[in-house]
C-alpha cells in the first residue's frame, strides 16, 4: 500500500508518500480501514521533528506519520461486534507515535465510531483529535456547566474552533481570544465575546473566569491568577514545566487546577460529538485539503500558525 512516512526526524521535507509499503494486520478487537483522508494536527508536526523521541515516541524509524482518518471499514476483527464492513468510520489512534495516514489502517474498535451522516468524510476527518481534545478538556478539566464564564485562549485553530463551539453546546458564556484577521470567523462560531489577541492579550483581558483552555499553550495558571482566583481552572494543551508540575498536582490528589489535557480517543466522545454534528451544534471547519503526495506543504502550513480551523490530506 502507499503510506506518508519519513525516515529521519527534520523539516516538511523528510515526508515521503511511498509505495509497497506492509499492510497493517487486523487484530481481534480492530478493524481495518480505506483511508479516504486524514486530519493534520501540531502533534504530528512535533513528532516528524523528533520531539518525544527519547521519552513517548521510541517508535523505530522510518515510520508512518498521522493520528486521525475518516474511511470504510473493509474488515472487522472476530471480536468488534458495532461495526462493519462497509460502514464509513471517523477516528484517532491512541499509539503516540502515530501511524495511520496511509492508503490502510487499523484501529482499536473502541478509538472510531460512525461518521457523521451530513457532512462529507474529508471533513469528518478533521475531527477526532482537535474536537476530542476540546471536548475532553472542557467537561473532563475545566468541568464546564451551564451559566459559567468560559475564555478559550486560540479560538480560530484546529482545537479552537471546535472548543468555542463544544463550551457553548455545553450552556456557558464564551470568551473567545484569536488574531485580528479571525475575528468574524470566531464569532460566527457562537462566542460571546471575541478579543483580539493584539488589541487585548488574554491574560489582560479584564474579567473573572471559571475557567480557562489556552489551547496554544503560551501561558500557566499565574498569568491569570486575577481572572479565575483561587478556584477556576487553567487547562492546557502543551507540555512544559508549569503545566507537567500542575497535573501531577492533580493525579494525586492535591490541586485540580491547573490541568495539562491529555486526548485519549473514545468511541463514546466520538459518538457525542457526531451527534452534535448531526444536530448542528457543532461543524468542522477545513481550511485546506492537500493530496498526500503535498504533504510537505500541508506540514508547512500547520507550521505556518496561522490556519483557520483544520487542515486536511486526502489519500
Amino acid at each position: 500500500m502507499k503510506a506518508l512516512i519519513y525516515r529521519k526526524f527534520g523539516d516538511p521535507s523528510v515526508l515521503e508518500w511511498v509505495e509497497n509499503w506492509p499492510p497493517p494486520v487486523v487484530s481481534p478487537n480492530s478493524v481495518l480501514i480505506r483511508s479516504i483522508a486524514g486530519g493534520v494536527n501540531p502533534k504530528d508536526v512535533l513528532l516528524r521533528k523528533g520531539k518525544f523521541s527519547r521519552t513517548l515516541a521510541r517508535d523505530p524509524l522510518p515510520r508512518v506519520v498521522g493520528l486521525d482518518v475518516a474511511g470504510e471499514v473493509v474488515e472487522v476483527g472476530k471480536d468488534v461486534s458495532n461495526l462493519a464492513v462497509g460502514d464509513l468510520v471517523f477516528g484517532m489512534t491512541n499509539r503516540f507515535s502515530g501511524g495511520i495516514h496511509s492508503e490502510l489502517a487499523t484501529l482499536d474498535a473502541n478509538e472510531v465510531a460512525c461518521a457523521p451522516s451530513d457532512i462529507s468524510v474529508v471533513e469528518a476527518s478533521s475531527i477526532p483529535l482537535a474536537a476530542q481534545t476540546a471536548l475532553q478538556a472542557l467537561r473532563d478539566h475545566c468541568k464546564v456547566v451551564a451559566g459559567q464564564r468560559v475564555l478559550i485562549n486560540g479560538a480560530s485553530g484546529g482545537v479552537g474552533h471546535f472548543a468555542v463551539q463544544i463550551a457553548k453546546t455545553l450552556g456557558a458564556e464564551v470568551h473567545a481570544v484569536c488574531g485580528p484577521s479571525h475575528v468574524d470567523f470566531v464569532t460566527s462560531l457562537g462566542a460571546d465575546v471575541v478579543h483580539d489577541h493584539m488589541v487585548e492579550p488574554a491574560p489582560t483581558i479584564a474579567s473573572s473566569f471559571h475557567s480557562v483552555f489556552d489551547v496554544f499553550g503560551r501561558f500557566s495558571r499565574r498569568n491569570f491568577a486575577e481572572q479565575l482566583g483561587t478556584r477556576g481552572i487553567f487547562v492546557s494543551t502543551v507540555p512544559k514545566p508549569a503545566t507537567l508540575g500542575g497535573e501531577f498536582l492533580a493525579h494525586i490528589g492535591l490541586n485540580k487546577r491547573s490541568r495539562l489535557v491529555q486526548v485519549k480517543s473514545s468511541s463514546t466522545d466520538l459518538s457525542q460529538i457526531r451527534e452534535w454534528v448531526e444536530t448542528n451544534q457543532l461543524r468542522p471547519h477545513v481550511d485546506e485539503v492537500y493530496p498526500a503526495a503535498r504533504a510537505d506543504e500541508a506540514h508547512r502550513h500547520i507550521e505556518g500558525r496561522h490556519t483557520t480551523g483544520k487542515i486536511v490530506l486526502r489519500f
